[in-house]
């Protein structure tokens, strides 16, 4: 029998946005990097990959959401663009198909406590409405690890497809880069 997983509260979460200074300031967050357990989902077993051996390498900022010393899920920015089809553009009151985006490159939750990837999403577009003050980013983009991740980020979120293009993974069908508006659109 499989144990139960440990409810999260929202308000219990510490976001801590992990860089060189957080692991000096919170030494035992390493520790819970190595047993972060994502569960069994290929996407998922890749993103902990990439926190425990690129996470501090700077090519993408990781935020931890942290109970009681341990991750129970985590995400990563960065800036970068998508392309978006003339309905869309129009739709959103944009001039150009090119728009900046922050880019959500790793997203995972713990499979050993119950939390919803919502409180996950919630934070990152909290994160990305403040880096598109500052640089001008107007949606928050997303590279789906697979057709199952891009049809649940479409289900679960209503994530719209752009035309940005992305390689297949191990022979698979080519995607597109996903996007929402980080604002309503013009009128």
């Amino acid at each position: 029998m499989a144990a139960a997983r440990k409810p999260v509260e929202e308000e219990s979460i510490l976001w801590v946005r992990w860089n060189p200074a957080a692991q000096a300031a919170h030494a035992s967050l390493g520790k819970a990097i190595v047993d972060f357990d994502p569960g069994p989902l290929a996407a998922a077993q890749a993103a902990a990959r990439w926190l425990r051996e690129d996470g501090l390498r700077g090519e993408s900022q990781p935020y931890l959401a942290v109970v009681d010393q341990a991750i129970v899920g985590f995400y990563a920015l960065t800036v970068g663009q998508v392309v978006l089809s003339g309905h869309h553009r129009k739709k959103l009151g944009f001039t150009f198909s090119i728009q900046g985006a922050v880019l959500v490159t790793w997203i995972a939750k713990s499979a050993q406590h119950e939390l919803d990837g919502g409180v996950l999403m919630t934070d990152a577009i909290g994160i990305a409405l403040e880096v598109a003050e500052k640089a001008s980013a107007t949606v928050l983009a997303l590279d789906p690890y697979d057709q199952a991740t891009s049809d649940m980020w479409k289900a679960r979120y209503a994530m719209r497809v752009s035309r940005t293009e992305l390689r297949a993974r191990d022979g698979g069908p080519a995607l597109r880069r996903l996007y929402l508006p980080l604002s309503a659109p013009a009128v």
